[in-house]
Formats: C-alpha cells, structure tokens, sequence
C-alpha cells in the first residue's frame, strides 16, 4: 500500500517545516546576540537554518500559489513565540495568546 499525497498537501507541508525553521533560525539570531561566547556559532546555525528555509519554502512554492503560501508564512509568527518561549524562557501574556490563535486560524482559512 503506498501513501499518496497530492502537491497542494507536500506545499503546505513545506510551508509549515519552513516556517518552523525560520522560527528556530530567529532564536539562534536572538542567542548570538546575547551571547560573548559562542556569538558565532550560534549565528552561523541561524544564517544555515535561513538557507534551508529559503530551500523548503522555495519547494513549496512548485506546488502552492505565492496567494496561499505567503499567508502561511504567517506561522512563522507563531513558530518564533512558541521557541523564544521554550528556549529563551520569554513569556507570553494573555494578548499574544490571542494573537497566535488568530494566525492559525487565518492560516486555516487560507487553505480551506
């Protein structure tokens, strides 16, 4: 039995993995300016995680329309919240929250 996808679902698919990377590309920007040590290393993760985004994205872009999936880059938004939260242990108030949950819901709109 083989799984088949169709290239709209593998587009935003793509989308989606790209905007986590860019996500974690942020904060690996975020670290390298924190940081005195280890400035580099962590700049350099962020600009090669930059590249493979550009690659994914780029993928995705064979099969979605540029209307639908730069709408869904949007997620990115989300992505960088939920890792500066995670690994930069930044809070997120009571509006941010908010504001994620009507990015996905826009992004949900946008496929439908």
């Amino acid at each position: 039995m083989t799984l088949s996808l169709s290239l709209p679902l593998v587009g935003i698919a793509l989308v989606i993995l790209s905007s986590a990377i860019e996500g974690f590309a942020q904060v690996c920007l975020k670290r390298s300016a924190m940081l005195a040590a280890g400035k580099l290393r962590w700049l350099a993760l962020g600009i090669v995680l930059f590249i493979f985004e550009a690659l994914f994205y780029s993928g995705a872009l064979q099969s979605l329309d540029i209307s639908t999936a730069y709408p869904l880059g949007a997620l990115s938004f989300v992505s960088v919240i939920l890792f500066s939260r995670w690994l930069l242990n930044e809070s997120i108030d009571r509006n941010r929250w908010i504001g994620l949950g009507l990015i996905v819901c826009g992004a949900a709109l946008v496929v439908g």
